[in-house]
């Protein structure tokens, strides 16, 4: 059971019947979570453990208003970077049944840029002794680029596709197909331009959410800022296209 601690003001939003997003400070990174009859998917997990703590108590203080079950029976990673999975421990410390879903190409990610990822956290201004200490866990159900997995959640059904390199070579993406929302991790972005890092993939970026689009979603979240709708991902995709053919040089 997601248990209630430290009261503070509910900021998760419904994007969707049983779907709501929060939008964390700081990064104005989006979790989310996707509800069925059987539990919870939590997709995302924050930057350290006392992140995730606070998510999970934010949210066991608002799901009663919605009437929603209070297991997390999955978790997804849309991708390895240290704001989107670094609070995977602890979360399965609370849950510890939960499956945790990821790419499979993250654990070997993860391996290689744990401590990267550490180090990008505290460039971003997070406590330091919160990053260093925390602990990465991998997902252990993966997902090949190019398939799609449905996850059964108890009469709704979730879809999990890794439709190629972008962000980065661990691109995941979460459609409900029953009311047209994609939770699209990184690749796509509304808080800033998308991001290049040293891990990015601008020649094939375009392409892989060209693929993402054909899910016929109406409901977009990024993986930071406002939620979004097709209109704005086509022309984000027409910028990955211009990046691409090296008319537009990202910042």
């Amino acid at each position: 059971m997601v248990r209630a601690e430290q009261p503070k003001d509910a900021t998760w939003e419904p994007i969707g019947p049983g779907v709501l997003r929060r939008r964390l400070p700081g990064l104005e990174l989006n979790v989310a979570v996707v509800t069925g009859r059987d539990g919870i998917l939590l997709v995302d997990t924050g930057s350290h453990e006392r992140e995730a703590a606070e998510l999970l108590s934010s949210l066991a203080r608002e799901l009663p208003a919605h009437g929603l079950p209070d297991r997390i029976v999955a978790v997804v990673n849309t991708h390895g970077h240290f704001d989107h999975c670094y609070g995977n421990d602890y979360v399965l410390r609370v849950f510890p049944d939960a499956e945790v879903w990821g790419h499979a190409a993250l654990p070997a990610y993860l391996e290689r840029y744990a401590d990267a990822g550490r180090a990008s956290g505290i460039e971003h201004g997070f406590d330091v002794d919160l990053m260093n200490a925390a602990r990465i866990v991998p997902p252990t159900r993966l997902v090949p680029t190019g398939d799609a997995v449905t996850v059964d959640l108890g009469g709704r059904e979730v879809v999990l596709y890794a439709p190629g390199r972008g962000h980065t070579d661990n691109d995941l993406v979460v459609h409900v197909p029953d009311c047209g929302v994609l939770i699209a991790g990184d690749m796509v972005e509304e808080s800033g331009p998308p991001l290049f890092g040293s891990d990015a993939f601008a020649a094939e970026w375009s392409d892989s959410l060209g693929r993402v689009r054909a899910l016929d979603a109406s409901v977009w979240l990024p993986g930071h800022g406002a939620v979004v709708d097709e209109d704005f991902v086509v022309r984000q995709n027409h910028w990955l296209a211009d990046v691409a053919a090296g008319r537009v040089v990202p910042d």
